[in-house]
């Protein structure tokens, strides 16, 4: 019987531990790679490419970047690209110049009827027919400032400058709605017997076929076109709102609007001589 060579164990041992330690030291590399892996994703990873890089890409090729949602401008890519709401992109009537030149007397009295019945008296700042802010002054400028007419209602211009608080003058129709603890308040403080002047219905003339005379005072109605404009209810408006001077043509009446001048500006300017006469006088003392 044949004896193994012992030589032949100590090879197989060597063998076999270089086996062992090449698997244990690649299982050792191996774990430290996969142990990174899941650090890594446990970290906050940053989903927004960095302007810079952006700038990269936009500058290499014309690929467009997506943007985020908050980022994104739909009133300029979106369906509704086109679509601004504006009170003054509505379609308004064209002014018809040949009724206005046939306005009866009639109309013109339904006219001053209709605007007075928004006013306590003649000249009285008037009442607003519907609900309003109390806020600002933006909400009714948004329709009074340009005026504008949608359907069978219309925004008349206002007549004056801009003010910051409408509603100082301008009360709306319907009160301010005081509570019934508070109703003494709409009791007037006093009685009074004030009554307002009737409204002429025409200016006068020099001569029959000059201007008429504005037929009221022109204090907080520097604007025209407020009434007579297009826009203006039909018994009141001018057959040529295309000219924009009316004072060059319809001056106002004195008895309406008296203005107080200057008393400087009514003296005689001193002349050469009444200048000379007082400069020696003045020369003698």
């Amino acid at each position: 019987m044949n004896h193994p060579d012992p030589g032949f164990y100590q090879k197989a041992a060597w063998l076999f531990g270089a086996i062992l330690l090449t698997a244990s030291i690649s299982g050792y590399f191996m774990g430290l790679r996969q142990t990174g892996s899941q650090i890594s994703m446990t970290r906050p990873v940053s989903l927004v490419t960095p302007e810079r890089e952006r700038s990269a890409v936009l500058k290499s090729n014309s690929v467009p970047m997506a943007v985020s949602y908050a980022e994104q401008d739909w009133l300029r890519n979106g369906a509704n690209a086109r679509w601004q709401n504006h009170l003054t992109n509505l379609a308004q009537p064209a002014p018809n110049g040949v009724a206005l030149t046939n306005v009866t007397e009639e109309q013109r009295g339904q006219a001053l009827l209709e605007r007075g019945s928004r006013r306590a008296f003649d000249g009285a700042p008037p009442v607003v027919p519907h609900p309003i802010p109390q806020d600002s002054s933006a909400a009714c400028l948004a329709c009074h400032g340009p005026g504008i007419a949608a359907k069978d209602k219309v925004a008349s211009k206002i007549s004056h400058a801009h003010y910051t608080s409408c509603t100082q003058c301008h009360v709306p129709a319907g009160g301010i709605g005081l509570q019934a603890l508070e109703s003494i308040l709409q009791k007037p403080i006093a009685g009074n017997q004030f009554v307002g002047s009737v409204p002429a219905l025409k200016g006068s003339r020099a001569w029959p076929q000059a201007p008429p005379t504005i037929p009221h005072s022109t204090l907080m109605r520097s604007d025209c076109t407020s009434c007579h404009g297009p826009l203006g209810l039909f018994g009141l408006r001018t057959p040529h709102p295309d000219r924009q001077s009316c004072v060059q043509c319809h001056a106002s009446d004195a008895s309406l609007d008296q203005h107080v001048f200057s008393s400087a500006a009514n003296e005689r300017p001193a002349s050469a001589k009444d200048r000379l006469v007082g400069t020696d006088a003045a020369k003698s003392k």
